[in-house]
């Protein structure tokens, strides 16, 4: 599988990754791929970035990981009306249905 480089990851956006062996640690196996976000919760810009692991509190330096690929969106269905609306709009409609 190819890696894409830290300079390819888009802010909040999910990414297959893997973790890197700490420096100075014994390399046995590899460890497993798992889902990880891109946070911008320090802070906007891509220095500030960090990788949290999907499921956990953990966050990580981006050079803590290597990336695989993008986690697609799922597709947002066209003309499809939001299940929530402001409570204004859903009082008013309601009531016209009264």
């Amino acid at each position: 599988m190819n890696t894409i480089g830290t300079f390819q990851l888009e802010p909040n956006r999910f990414y297959w990754a893997r973790r890197l062996p700490a420096k100075g640690a014994s390399i046995s196996e590899p460890s497993d791929i798992e889902v990880v976000q891109i946070s911008t919760v320090f802070g906007a810009a891509c220095e500030f970035w960090t990788v949290a692991v999907v499921g956990s509190d953990e966050r990580f330096d981006l050079s803590a990981f290597e990336f695989f690929q993008k986690v697609p969106s799922p597709p947002i269905a066209g003309g499809r009306r939001a299940n929530l609306v402001r409570g204004a709009d859903s009082v008013a409609a309601f009531r016209r249905r009264a």
